[in-house]
């Protein structure tokens, strides 16, 4: 049997709803990696949160992180990392624009191994939502050290590899896509919903800015050189909106059952079971250690 390049994402798709991999699938994935084939990591995460799992697998594969802004191979400490950050001078100007400001309730930033926000929130269930989201930690403020998580210009200047732009409720995004392209035409912009999920209200808008090299396709395409692996032979699971490209470029891609509205279609296939019971996993296993 030909290696495979397996790419999967991790919230939703590999990971249960308690952020974990289970015993099942820890099973089965180092079964798939003793056969010899390429199981990586391609999500939304910094490195920094995605290393806990790599290491619970024992993987020496790539590590895509930050939605393709950041290509790792934590196994080798010869391999240079890849990043594709946002210009410091566009940052800056949407950072400082009072239009923009005035339209947000939250602006996050993500850097190579950190995520920082504009403001603390006050209520713990915004704090969760927050932290499932976007794997921010607030349990980390302590009281001598507030500012911890806060971004500040004057000390944090560089290696911008994503922004994420929390709107107020009822704000219409269009009147914020122009002020954006009145900055820069030169960056990914993806918009999604946080739709009955609950965070301030229901539905509110969230738009994800990148450079325009930082996708999930564009890391795939680069690892398939990385392990001199052919389209026949890379397996694709994702849930999301950020997944779409990956899983529709290729035939053998999986939409996780229990895909978003703008994954759920794209797949080849949609696995039989939900990330809650080891849909990636299992599908693997059919697929790669017949009985």
């Amino acid at each position: 049997m030909n290696k495979k390049l397996i790419f999967t994402d991790l919230d939703g798709t590999f990971l249960n709803s308690d952020k974990k991999i289970t015993k099942e699938s820890e099973k089965i994935i180092k079964a798939l990696v003793a056969q010899g084939h390429y199981f990586c990591f391609c999500t939304g995460r910094s490195i920094n949160d995605v290393l806990p799992y790599y290491k619970q697998l024992g993987l020496t594969t790539l590590c895509i992180c930050n939605n393709g802004a950041a290509i790792h191979n934590p196994s080798d400490t010869h391999f240079d990392d890849i990043y594709f950050p946002i210009n410091n001078h566009v940052f800056f100007k949407l950072w400082d624009d009072p239009e923009i400001q005035d339209l947000l309730d939250y602006f996050v930033i993500k850097t190579k191994h950190n995520t920082f926000v504009n403001k603390i929130p006050t209520e713990t269930k915004i704090k969760e939502k927050m932290n499932t989201l976007f794997h921010i930690d607030f349990s980390q403020v302590k009281n001598e050290k507030k500012e911890a998580l806060i971004y500040h210009k004057k000390d944090r200047k560089t290696d911008i590899l994503s922004i994420i732009l929390i709107l107020k409720h009822g704000v219409d995004p269009h009147k914020l896509y122009y002020l954006i392209k009145s900055v820069t035409n030169n960056l990914l912009i993806a918009h999604w919903s946080i739709d009955n999920r609950g965070f301030e209200h229901t539905g509110q808008v969230i738009l994800e800015l990148n450079h325009n090299f930082a996708n999930k396709l564009n890391s795939l395409k680069f690892a398939q050189s990385y392990y001199d692996i052919l389209w026949a032979d890379t397996y694709v699971f994702g849930d999301g909106e950020n997944d779409v490209a990956m899983l529709h470029k290729t035939d053998n891609s999986w939409s996780m059952k229990n895909s978003g509205p703008h994954a759920i279609t794209v797949g080849h296939s949609i696995t039989r079971e939900d990330n809650n019971h080891d849909g990636v996993a299992k599908t693997l296993a059919e697929l790669l250690m017949p009985k």
